[in-house]
């Protein structure tokens, strides 16, 4: 199977472990299937069976096996050395003709062979994180307003719209990977009077009816991003090009809503002004395995 493995650190150094002729010949990739999951259980008292405690899935491991071939072994040992260093930050590329992925994680050994006369290896990387995520990013948007405005630029003297109100409150995604979280970006519409209040409260409801709650105003050229995102879930103003953390603003009740596999629709509500907002939601499809 034609695949192409990458590694990249955190300066944004690569090295590929593709197979080749002469340079890293890539034998096996362990860690490419969804992690082993933990299931703990208690015994009944005196009955058959038992009770399910909790379960939850264990960090991946990606352990990489390799060849080295050709001339200028030591020197490419090195520049490997340079790229993957132990306990430090390591981005894993992975395409193939079908997907193109990457996991985040931590080296833990990178091992070479000095004095056998067939040079091999191996890198362990553990990733807390335990989704693959594809590269590209998928949007979706609401708006009280859609824009009208288009080329070729209308050749008469006619008036024409720039843009045209929206009567729906819904958007939707399409989520082609497992259940994942998502970011949420929250703005006001542009306002000719600076510090206008333009909405208050905004709510985000998923199809199930629950919600994701914000209470308070804002004002012109806020912006509200929300993480939803297991392991680093924030919600974070930014006013005046200041960052704040308002995680104390989000409403008792609220959940940290997901994207769930296929179609998701969402409502966007506020105590007032929710057509003077603008909500864009982003996310990567994820997977368990690839």
């Amino acid at each position: 199977m034609y695949f192409t493995l990458i590694l990249e650190n955190e300066s944004g150094e690569q090295v590929n472990l593709s197979t080749t002729a002469n340079q890293y010949m890539t034998s096996k990739i362990e860690g490419l299937n969804p992690p082993a999951g933990t299931i703990s259980t208690s015994s009944y008292a005196g009955m058959n069976g038992s009770y399910l405690n909790n379960a939850f899935i264990e960090k991946r491991n990606v352990v990489v096996s390799f060849a080295m071939r050709g001339i200028g072994i030591e020197k490419r040992r090195h520049q490997l050395y340079h790229v993957v260093k132990p306990s430090r930050y390591i981005k894993i590329w992975y395409k193939t003709a079908n997907i193109d992925v990457y996991a985040e994680g931590y080296v833990e050994t990178c091992e070479v062979e000095h004095f056998e006369q067939q040079i091999s290896g191996q890198i362990s990387i553990l990733c807390p994180d335990i989704y693959w995520y594809s590269r590209d990013i998928f949007y979706a948007y609401y708006s009280g307003v859609i824009g009208a405005f288009h080329f070729p630029f209308p050749e008469s003297d006619a008036p024409f719209p720039l843009g045209v109100y929206s009567n729906s409150n819904l958007f939707s995604i399409t989520n082609d990977g497992d259940e994942t979280g998502f970011t949420l970006r929250i703005e006001a519409l542009p306002s000719d009077i600076p510090q206008e209040v333009v909405a208050v409260t905004p709510t985000i409801y998923n199809e199930n009816g629950e919600y994701l709650q914000i209470k308070g105003d804002i004002l012109t050229g806020d912006v509200i991003t929300v993480t939803t995102k297991t392991g680093n879930k924030t919600v974070t103003l930014t006013r005046n090009g200041v960052d704040s953390n308002i995680l104390n603003r989000l409403v008792s009740g609220s959940t940290w809503l997901t994207l769930k596999e296929g179609t998701n629709t969402f409502r966007v509500e506020a105590v007032r002004g929710v057509k003077k907002l603008r909500v864009t939601l982003m996310h990567r499809n994820s997977y368990l395995g690839v």
